[in-house]
């Protein structure tokens, strides 16, 4: 009796057995079915695309124009003693003190920037003296050259005058600064109004640019 309990119970257990066995099996084959038919639609390598700044750069140079202007009342006096007065607009006029040499404004353009235009603008009902704007560009060791100059004739009252004719001038900022100098003479009248300048020049736009340029200024 206990020998076919025995029996009937392993006979139980084996079908168990060969039953899970085929389970695993028919899962196994299953599996590797389905890995095969993703395999083939996915692609051998996926290839990482960068994407392209739509810079301007040496790549794709762009050349422009651009302005610098400076009001009469943004310069200094070159001596502490020069007296003046601010006028309306920007403009400004000489008073009086022992210096009436010039006010200056420094000028900061990026490097490589070709200078080609100057403008001054002024008030002038002044019959012996003219409004002046000099560029000047300072070497560091006491030097300086006179880059370009305009100025004032006759009384013509609100008025522009430009450069003579067009220039090139290319700023090298390892080597040197740029100023701007406004002279009033000896006048001491607000017949004789220097108001301000404007200066042209050209520039090859490059990626250091943009962040300027998304400012809204000029590089």
């Amino acid at each position: 009796m206990r020998n076919q309990i025995f029996t009937a119970r392993n006979l139980i257990a084996g079908l168990a057995l060969i039953a899970l066995l085929a389970v695993l099996l028919t899962l196994g084959v299953a599996a590797q079915d389905l890995d095969s038919s993703q395999a083939g639609n996915l692609p051998e390598k996926v290839t990482v695309v960068k994407e392209v700044e739509l810079l301007a750069g040496a790549d794709n140079p762009s050349k422009a124009t651009f302005y610098k202007r400076y009001s009469a009342d943004t310069f200094l006096p070159a001596f502490s003693d020069m007296e003046y007065r601010y006028d309306t607009g920007g403009c400004m006029h000489r008073t009086g003190g022992p210096s009436y040499d010039h006010t200056a404004h420094t000028v900061q353009l990026p490097e490589g920037a070709e200078i080609t235009f100057m403008r001054l603008y002024f008030y002038d009902m002044d019959p012996e003296r003219d409004a002046v704007a000099q560029l000047m560009s300072y070497d560091g060791q006491g030097g300086l050259d006179l880059i370009d100059v305009v100025q004032s004739e006759g009384t013509p009252g609100w008025s522009s005058v430009g450069s003579g004719s067009p220039f090139s001038y290319v700023v090298h900022n390892t080597d040197e600064a740029l100023a701007l100098w406004l002279y009033f003479g000896d006048s001491t009248s607000s017949t004789l109004r220097l108001c301000g300048v404007r200066i042209q020049y050209q520039y090859t736009l490059s990626r250091t640019s943009l962040p300027v340029i998304l400012n809204e200024s000029n590089p």
